[in-house]
């Protein structure tokens, strides 16, 4: 059975490294500076329409968190040109579907739709990033809604617990910060505030369109240059000088809130994205989180008892990431004693010991590349997925066929490798939320 497994793995390693992107897409560039990258797939109708703007967390002001998801929020919900219902009612007629979301790194604006209502999806999306109308009556109405999202979010124990790791590790640079916001930060936030971080962000030369499914190169660049060609730039995303992630010390962030488990975010310093060592550390986070038959589940879990519920992740960010594992700890009486927690603790960093003590096997190592490579093919199985991901590509400066090369820098990780970089995961940071009263 085993050397049945192993075979099966180095198929899918294979599989996956012959690439289910076989056709490279093709970067443009608009003179204003609106960056297209192009992906025709013709064996489908549907097209995937995203627009990602070079817009961070960095980019808002300290004491007005928030700013980027309220604008979200209000970008399809009315232009300049018209109301947010028209526009709703336009994308139906084609069969369309658009939302806006943010993110740590980025602002985004997407679309699904078939081929036949591409021009007027894109168009609509043209005109929520240009010109949004923040009109008085859906600025207010968003605000409480972002609000109480915001309010929300706190009763979530892992974003809590998230949260708590982030501001430990990250101290004064932007990923410490809340992308919602707080209902305070939102509260502070002015129509005349909005409208100027709008003006001053969301250019065309800080923007990346991806476009990926049924339409030709042609028929996409007329269009993007009907609905983009007359948008005017202005000053190119700054360079942010932010603070290293620096921890001079392990550290524990401590939180209480009615529960009856207790969730736990342990974590690393990592690379961003395309970085020395963000191959090998991929393979780790796969190796402790990949699976069913993840070293994570089969210790913590399966072996100790001490978790119901256990993962690792490292994003993918612009700046410095973290490699970090969540575990929920307790049982469904009740949470566990503080020894079984301290246990839970020494479990994981006892993973991470034996990672950096010996070369993992070669059994283990593939296993974790195929689990890695085959995760990464289903998540780029959309056409939603794929355009986000050139797009994203895009913003971190990173190829244009970097999605292709993912595969070929995965598989030529060696255990050795995997020993170095798992010996750079020294100090930590751990986040605990306990239950209040214990």
């Amino acid at each position: 059975m085993m050397v049945r497994r192993h075979l099966l793995a180095v198929a899918l390693l294979v599989a996956v490294a012959g690439g289910a992107w076989a056709d490279s897409p093709k970067r443009l560039r608009l003179p204003n500076g609106l960056r297209v990258v192009l992906k025709p797939t013709f064996a489908t109708d549907v097209v995937a329409i995203e627009l990602l703007l070079d817009v961070s967390a960095a980019d808002e002001p300290a004491d007005q968190q928030g700013s980027r998801y309220l604008l979200q929020r209000l970008l399809l919900r009315g232009t300049a040109a018209e109301s947010g219902d028209h526009m709703a009612l336009r994308l139906a007629e084609v069969g369309g579907v658009a939302d806006a979301t943010a993110g740590l790194d980025y602002v985004e604006i997407y679309a699904l739709v078939p081929s036949a209502g591409f021009e007027t999806a894109l168009e609509i999306i043209a005109q929520a990033a240009r010109s949004p109308a923040l009109g008085p009556e859906e600025f207010e109405a968003q605000r409480q809604a972002a609000q109480e999202t915001a309010r929300g979010a706190r009763d979530d124990p892992f974003q809590e617990t998230y949260l708590a790791f982030r501001e430990a590790l990250y101290g004064d640079h932007p990923y410490a910060r809340l992308t919602l916001g707080t209902p305070e930060s939102v509260a502070r936030i002015t129509r005349e505030d909005l409208a100027s971080f709008h003006r001053a962000n969301y250019l065309p030369n800080r923007a990346v369109l991806a476009i990926c499914g049924g339409v030709g190169e042609a028929r996409a660049m007329a269009a993007a240059r009907q609905a983009f060609g007359d948008w005017s730039p202005g000053s190119p995303a700054p360079e942010r000088h932010l603070p290293p992630v620096r921890l001079a010390m392990s550290d524990l962030r401590v939180r209480e809130r009615p529960a009856r488990q207790t969730p736990i975010v342990i974590g690393f310093p990592a690379p961003a994205a395309g970085e020395e060592g963000y191959y090998p550390l991929q393979v780790i986070d796969s190796i402790l989180g990949g699976g069913a038959t993840g070293q994570l589940g089969r210790k913590l879990r399966d072996g100790l008892g001490l978790v119901y519920e256990v993962s690792s992740f490292y994003p993918t960010l612009a700046g410095e990431s973290h490699l970090a594992v969540y575990a929920v700890v307790g049982r469904e009486s009740g949470p566990l004693a503080g020894a079984e927690l301290e246990a839970a603790k020494a479990a994981v960093l006892e993973l991470i010991a034996d990672l950096q003590s010996r070369p993992v096997s070669e059994a283990e190592l593939t296993r974790a590349k195929a689990y890695l490579l085959g995760s990464y093919a289903l998540s780029h199985q959309r056409m939603k997925d794929q355009a986000y991901a050139l797009a994203w590509y895009e913003i971190l400066a990173l190829e244009v066929d970097f999605a292709e090369r993912y595969a070929d820098g995965v598989g030529a990780v060696t255990a050795n490798q995997v020993q170095e970089a798992a010996s750079k995961l020294e100090r930590f940071v751990l986040a605990v939320m306990l239950p209040e009263n214990r």
